[in-house]
């Protein structure tokens, strides 16, 4: 389990948009993203972890906090993401758009977990 103190974080940001993004995980893959994502090589440009039943996705080069997904458990299994947003510093974060940030979340989740999700 990678905890926020394995890497230099910065605080989560004041300035946040809601992204709106939506997504169902089954209990394993929910267990695979909630552990999260250490990186081991300097091409590797995020570092992932939870805290709170939250996903934090942070910029491994600066520490800054991007994306934050909320993960809830549902009464029949697995969960559903029911809170989610983007970092709206500009000095921290140049989102291009919102739809370009969920594709980039989901781009995260399948290459770092091997995660699809069930929209």
């Amino acid at each position: 389990m990678v905890k926020k103190s394995d890497w230099k974080t910065k605080p989560i940001p004041d300035e946040r948009e809601d992204l709106g993004y939506t997504n169902f995980f089954w209990d394993a893959d929910a267990e695979k993203i909630m552990s999260g994502h250490k990186p081991t090589d300097m091409d590797d440009k995020w570092f992932i972890y939870s805290e709170n039943g939250w996903v934090y996705f942070v910029r491994s080069w600066t520490g800054h906090h991007i994306f934050g997904i909320q993960l809830s458990g549902s009464p029949a299994g697995g969960a559903r993401v029911v809170g989610s947003w983007v970092n709206s510093n500009a000095e921290q974060y140049r989102s291009q758009s919102k739809e370009a940030d969920i594709q980039l979340i989901t781009n995260l989740i399948k290459s770092r977990f091997d995660v699809d999700g069930h929209a």
